[in-house]
């Protein structure tokens, strides 16, 4: 019995080990990739600035009009690859296109299907639209109660006009999209593993998990103090 609990614990020991070397191995094989993708992409940004950026605002457009779950990683990359300021304007112009897109994809094309799968959802929207008007969209977009491309579909199936929701949607998404673009900088400048722990990215980390707390309550005093003083 004793010796039969020194095999299971010599077992234990083997296996552990294996996932550590096979965790670390496979760690650094993606960090390795993501570097020379990104070499390349910014090989391709140097050749062709304008080519890489209209592809980047097609492919935001197409991953909108799908309502693909990528929203967040897009406006990373136009930080990687453009930087703070020129990154922020591409992705802003790029999400909102995207946005829009999801929305006449749902209202006139797939809006049966829409409705069926979430149309559940669709009361406190109308509800809130009916209180609040736009602002009701600008808080949402400030505080991501929604996913972005889910609440795209969403207001597809309201009588939302598509001018309203194409500027409430740019402004709505800026301070989000600032702290990925911010984020995506920071990645850019990571050379090795150990540049992941660098106080700028751990910052532009731990902003894109508080930033929608402090706007969720910058939305709520707003919502107190312009919408609802009548109550």
């Amino acid at each position: 019995m004793k010796r039969q609990r020194w095999l299971l614990a010599l077992l234990v020991l083997i296996l552990v080990a294996l996932i550590v070397f096979g965790v670390h191995r496979s760690e650094r094989a993606v960090f390795e990739l993501l570097r020379e993708t990104m070499g390349r992409l910014r090989a391709a940004r140097d050749a062709a600035p304008y080519g890489v950026a209209l592809a980047y605002f097609a492919l935001y457009v197409v991953n909108g009009a799908l309502s693909l779950p990528f929203g967040g990683l897009l406006t990373a990359v136009a930080g990687a690859l453009f930087g703070l300021w020129w990154g922020l304007g591409l992705a802003a112009v790029s999400a909102s296109a995207g946005a829009v897109a999801g929305l006449l994809v749902s209202r006139y094309l797939f809006h049966a299907l829409v409705e069926r799968h979430f149309g559940a959802r669709l009361a406190p929207i109308h509800k809130g639209l009916q209180e609040e008007g736009a602002f009701y969209l600008f808080a949402l977009r400030m505080v991501p109660v929604f996913p972005y491309w889910l609440l795209n579909l969403l207001m597809g199936l309201t009588g939302m006009r598509v001018f309203t929701f194409w500027w409430v949607s740019t402004l709505g998404l800026l301070p989000i999209e600032f702290v990925y673009v911010f984020t995506g900088t920071q990645l850019a400048s990571v050379e090795k593993p150990g540049d992941i722990l660098s106080p700028g990215l751990i910052a532009a980390l731990v902003g894109i998990g508080v930033l929608p707390l402090l706007l969720k309550r910058l939305v709520g005093w707003a919502e107190r103090r312009y919408f609802r003083h009548g109550d």
